[in-house]
């Protein structure tokens, strides 16, 4: 058989290597190149993506800031609003989602009608809240939940509101947390709001205070409760924690101050069948001394005789009627020497009547 002559592959006819054709030169340069520029495209593509991740970022970090700064500048809309804009960008952010609803329920707690109604608001934060309710327990749920029925409350007021609700979200509040202070406080409101019993109010006051949070917070409802709610009972209650929250050293807006004295200090005072009903529920000497934290900054040209008035009524209620009398004697003749006439004049001169006809022990 003849040997096979054939040249091997790549192998010329002179023995030696393949010498590659230009075409196939020109081609691997062509490929290398476009590997070179696929290479370069992926690398511009993934710098992009780097550099779109750090301006969201930015961006996020950015509203998160922003929402903080207005929070604590008390300007809860903005905040809100800054805060819903980080969810936005990252949706799966829960520390964004619960500064989102803490600027709701801050807003909750002081919103006014200035810009929106009561129901405008309360639909906007709504869908907020119970989004954080769903991965929510204890008594961060109940603080939801509490706020969930105050935003139902306050589209009450505007006509849209089911007191079912209402009510249900602060019982499942308290369920959760016994001593909620939102709860109990928003509770006590409503129970006052609603005229209904007094002594449940006052104790779901009591709860909420026992629970040491947000106290500024749940006095401001106590006593915003019992100016709404108005009657002897409500108004000796109104009293009493005015006078405790005075020797407790709480403080108090003087447009407040002001308010609750036109309330237990002048309306009622002229009311001589509720006046001594309510200040019976503290001493004499806190009646007096109430009398005067209330009333820092009037310029009442009756003061100082509404205030002998007091010391006399408190006096006389205390049992301590030679005490009175002598206060009452004196008041009436102060009285005389008025050029003025003062609605004081007539239950004055009953009083000195009835307690001089009456031997003090």
């Amino acid at each position: 058989m003849a040997a096979n002559t054939q040249p091997p592959p790549n192998a010329s006819s002179e023995g030696g290597p393949r010498k590659s054709s230009p075409v196939a030169t020109a081609l691997k340069w062509v490929g290398g190149v476009a590997a070179v520029i696929s290479l370069l495209l992926g690398l511009n593509q993934f710098t992009g993506v780097l550099q779109t991740l750090r301006v969201h970022h930015k961006e996020f970090q950015e509203a998160m800031k922003a929402g903080e700064q207005q929070q604590e500048r008390g300007d809860y809309p903005a905040a809100f609003d800054s805060f819903k804009h980080a969810v936005e960008l990252d949706p799966v952010d829960r520390e964004a989602q619960k500064h989102q609803a803490q600027a709701a329920m801050l807003w909750l707690e002081n919103v006014h009608t200035r810009d929106r109604s009561f129901s405008d608001t309360a639909n906007l934060v709504l869908p907020v809240l119970d989004k954080s309710l769903s991965n929510a327990t204890g008594p961060y749920a109940a603080d939801l939940l509490a706020h969930i029925g105050w935003a139902n409350f306050l589209k009450s007021r505007d006509g849209s509101g089911n007191p079912e609700t209402i009510t249900k979200s602060y019982q499942d509040a308290v369920k959760l947390d016994p001593h909620n202070p939102y709860s109990n406080a928003m509770w006590g409101h409503w129970i006052l709001w609603r005229n209904g019993d007094a002594k449940e109010a006052k104790e779901r006051f009591a709860a909420a205070l026992e629970s040491g949070r947000v106290r500024p917070y749940v006095r401001e409802l106590q006593l915003s409760a019992y100016q709404n709610a108005h009657g002897p009972e409500n108004d000796a209650e109104l009293l009493r924690v005015t006078n405790e929250m005075r020797k407790q050293g709480e403080p108090m807006q003087p447009r407040q101050r002001s308010d609750i004295f036109n309330e237990i200090f002048f309306f009622d005072l002229d009311d001589q069948g509720e006046f001594p009903q309510i200040v019976r529920v503290v001493t004499p000497e806190d009646a007096l001394a109430t009398y005067d934290w209330l009333s820092a900054g009037q310029t009442r040209v009756d003061l100082a005789l509404r205030r002998e008035f007091v010391a006399a009524c408190s006096l006389e209620v205390a049992g301590r009627n030679a005490e009175a009398l002598a206060r009452y004697k004196s008041l009436q003749q102060q009285l005389r020497q008025s050029n003025t006439y003062y609605s004081l004049t007539s239950p004055v001169n009953n009083a000195v009547q009835r307690l001089a006809a009456v031997k003090s022990p």
